[in-house]
């Protein structure tokens, strides 16, 4: 029997209200760990008809881990970067390198924490393949 059982089972009040707060911490808990994450829509870009989305998950104050998962409209393997500028004004340099976009789903681990990644001033962008690193299929602005 757990905790929450054996409280319940009791029938006191005081027993009831111990599971209200244990419950309360619970869900406190999931609140605080959905503050740590945030998802964002890629937008294809130069008809590729790449689309999905971008998850962002603080690992803790130093690296974010970003998980992409795209349908890649036959694009099975697509370079990813993390570059300083927005989608309509890239710089060409990337700040981080991601894993490829393999079969529509890459993770990385970024030496950046999630706070600074979002604080504005960069995107995320995937190129077509590693053969056409100048044409790029799908990007999101980070903020």
């Amino acid at each position: 029997m757990n905790l929450a059982s054996h409280l319940m089972s009791a029938g006191s009040v005081s027993a009831r209200g111990a599971v209200v707060a244990i419950v309360a911490v619970m869900l406190a808990g999931c609140s605080a760990a959905n503050a740590d994450s945030v998802t964002l829509d890629l937008m294809p870009l130069n008809d590729s008809g790449v689309s999905g989305t971008v998850r962002l998950s603080a690992l803790d104050g130093d690296s974010t881990l970003v998980v992409i998962e795209v349908d890649p409209a036959g694009h099975l393997n697509m370079p990813g970067h993390v570059h300083p500028g927005t989608c309509a004004d890239l710089v060409p340099q990337p700040k981080y390198a991601l894993e490829s976009v393999r079969n529509g789903q890459s993770r990385t681990e970024v030496a950046a924490s999630l706070e600074d990644l979002l604080a504005g001033g960069q995107a995320i962008n995937l190129h077509l393949s590693n053969e056409q690193m100048d044409v790029y299929s799908a990007c999101v602005d980070l903020s």
